[in-house]
């Protein structure tokens, strides 16, 4: 019987260790649906050039954004820079918290996970660089994205989340989608988007959430959380009653 030497058998395993990770990875990140079915790279416009007009507007938005900044709005930049769906607890209610929706908490977790793999592609094939590396005089408010910018993965979160939230909640309609533009927004006011990357975000969550909605998986456990989320919030069933 041939003996293997220790430092092959060891080599093996840990080739079978990652193999493991990497499946894992890919599995979390297709929960409900695949990279390959929001196709961003061919719905989104590409970002606009550092030196266009467009571009250049850009930017001032950033600079508009941070000059403007106020104590209060530093602090919720810095705070929503979380993504979770609980960032939306000053709008859904007191007893909106992850103790009392397990079944809620977990559905945005798959669905922050199968929205960050569609936004990843798009950004690894624009390769839009951040605010702060084209104007080095902006300031940062969070820890410095490893990532490219465009499209923003807080604003698309942040979106899809309003959109759940609202379809769940139509009675907090508006103020959940106002809330949702606000975190979206507050990626330019910490300084690491433009605008457009914000916008981008929010086309981009309209896309993925229109692919979960008629995807059986997501919709059953959807009308699961959904009914969880009004039980806990003390509503009725169904808004029409």
């Amino acid at each position: 019987m041939r003996r293997w030497p220790l430092s092959f058998i060891a080599l093996i395993a840990a080739s079978l260790a990652s193999s493991i990770v990497v499946s894992s990875a890919v599995l979390a990140a297709d929960y409900y649906i695949s990279p390959a079915e929001i196709d961003l790279v061919h719905i989104l416009a590409p970002p606009p050039a550092p030196d266009s007009p467009a571009g250049k507007t850009d930017l001032q938005g950033v600079l508009a954004a941070v000059n403007a900044r106020t104590d209060a709005s530093i602090k919720q930049a810095q705070d929503d820079d979380q993504r979770t769906v609980f960032r939306f607890a000053d709008v859904m209610g007191p007893n909106f918290k992850t103790e009392n929706l397990p079944l809620t908490t977990a559905l945005f977790q798959h669905v922050y996970q199968d929205g960050n793999a569609a936004t990843l592609a798009a950004k690894n094939f624009f390769k839009r660089t951040r605010p702060f590396v084209v104007d080095p005089e902006i300031k940062i408010l969070v820890v410095q994205p490893p990532d490219f910018s465009y499209p923003s993965n807080h604003s698309t979160f942040g979106n899809e989340t309003g959109i759940l939230l609202a379809e769940m909640v139509p009675e907090n309609a508006v103020v959940i989608f106002a809330r949702a533009a606000e975190y979206a927004h507050n990626r330019v006011v910490a300084g690491v988007h433009f605008p457009t990357d914000v916008e981008a975000g929010r086309i981009a969550a309209s896309v993925i959430d229109n692919t979960l909605l008629h995807n059986p998986h997501f919709e059953a456990d959807f009308a699961q959380a959904k009914t969880e989320v009004r039980a806990a919030l003390g509503l009725a069933a169904s808004a029409n009653q």
